[in-house]
């Protein structure tokens, strides 16, 4: 038995990562994390028509972006002919493997277990059993490994000592297990993950949401909201919790023996609840950082507080244009004018008045200034709706939105004068 845990997270670089892969990279590394062993990255090119550059450096960097790093790689197993053609010749020795036409009349080397039949054990499963294995392609008519050989002989050569990925692989584990006995080789520990289902239980697709994990980087997602739902798609923290606020912690936290062989259903709406929370939570300076990826035009010095002033509405990175056109964006006072109570005339008036000399430099300053208009207005016998109500109309053109003070400290007063002087004018 070895020593030295040695996990491994193999890609094919023929599309994005998607949300099953990007659970399986996670889960490998927390397993080498919480072993303290080592996790390896292999990228699996050998289908040449399909792989590319470009969707391996797609793929890095999407891992990159969810904070997992590996031990050693990337291993190309498109460098790495000369391992495959040895543990062929090996195969041809024994009288396992043989060359014959495959289904296009090319010529392929064949594999010929010397078993059709077997077991392999499951760390989540128990003992899979599997029959009718017939012979099959190890390489192909332009000397490329097909996967599984591939996949045996680079985990022997390697040392890997755990698999962990998902039940659709099940499949190929029969026949990778053949393969490492017939070439002598000590199997690692399987762990086959359920399914990620979509809410209505049926294989997930893109429908569900599941889109690669570049979508929901540009979208504005959290990488740690991310990670934290990725984490209980198959795993559960043995007190329920579901947030982490790193994947330092999640890791300090995840126990292996609480993997499970259930299929796990992914809801994106809860996804996008879990990332609202995150967002609300951060400190407005930290937001405006992780905001600077989207652009937003405001005036300039304003751009923190617009990011506290759309904070609570936000949901992903992705909102703040939206919600700050809809402060900022401009204002057709015909469309609202009509709607407008008799008082608001001498709203409009007594505001363009009070906005003269004002800096509002902050959301305290201009709580102020709200403040002393709400004391006006009641002095003036003007019911606080009748004050508010046409003062956000007037700024934005809308019914809902932020917080009165919110408005005047990012619009500031000289534009937030211009806005309420063109309502009064429409009145006028």
């Amino acid at each position: 038995m070895r020593d030295e845990v040695r996990v491994r997270f193999a890609p094919s670089p023929t599309g994005m990562l998607h949300l099953g892969g990007a659970r399986t990279a996670l889960f490998n590394f927390l397993f080498a994390r919480h072993s303290g062993g080592k996790l390896v990255l292999r990228i699996e090119d050998t289908d040449r028509a399909r792989s590319s550059e470009k969707f391996e450096r797609a793929q890095l960097e999407d891992l990159r972006w969810l904070g997992l790093s590996f031990d050693e790689g990337p291993y190309r197993q498109s460098e790495r002919g000369p391992l495959y053609e040895e543990a062929a010749g090996r195969l041809r020795k024994t009288g396992l493997a043989y060359e014959a036409e495959d289904e296009a009349g090319r010529r392929a080397l064949y594999f010929r277990p010397p078993e059709r039949s077997g077991a392999f054990r499951d760390a989540l499963r128990g003992e899979v059993r599997f029959s009718r294995v017939t012979d099959f392609v190890i390489l192909k008519s332009d000397e490329s490994p097909a996967y599984n050989f591939a996949a045996v002989a680079d985990d022997h050569d390697m040392g890997i000592t755990h698999v962990v990925r998902g039940e659709e692989h099940l499949p190929n584990t029969a026949r990778q297990a053949l393969l490492y006995r017939a070439l002598g080789a000590e199997e690692p520990a399987f762990s086959h993950l359920g399914l990620i289902l979509g809410p209505d239980g049926k294989k997930l697709s893109k429908r569900h949401g599941a889109a690669g994990i570049a979508d929901y980087r540009e979208a504005g997602y959290f990488p740690e909201a991310l990670v934290s739902y990725l984490a209980l798609l198959g795993w559960s923290h043995p007190e329920g919790k579901e947030e982490f606020d790193s994947i330092g912690e999640l890791a300090a936290e995840w126990d292996p023996s609480r993997l499970g062989a259930s299929p796990a259903i992914f809801d994106p709406d809860r996804l996008l609840h879990l990332n609202a929370r995150r967002v609300r939570a951060l400190p407005p300076e930290e937001l405006l950082r992780r905001l600077e990826p989207f652009p937003w035009p405001l005036p300039e010095g304003r751009e923190l507080l617009a990011a506290e002033t759309i904070q609570d509405e936000m949901r992903v990175l992705s909102d703040a244009p939206r919600l700050v056109r809809e402060i900022a964006g401009p204002v057709d006072p015909a469309a609202f004018v009509g709607e407008l109570p008799v008082s608001s005339e001498a709203v409009f008036a007594h505001v363009v008045g009070a906005l003269k000399g004002r800096e509002l430099e902050d959301a305290e300053a201009a709580r102020a200034f709200v403040a002393e208009l709400r004391a006006w207005a009641k002095g003036e016998g003007i019911k606080t709706r009748d004050l508010l109500h046409p003062l956000r109309l007037a700024l934005t053109g809308r019914d809902r939105g932020p917080e009165m003070a919110h408005l005047f400290a990012v619009l500031g007063p000289s534009e937030a004068r211009r806005r309420i002087e063109r309502a009064r004018e429409a009145i006028l």
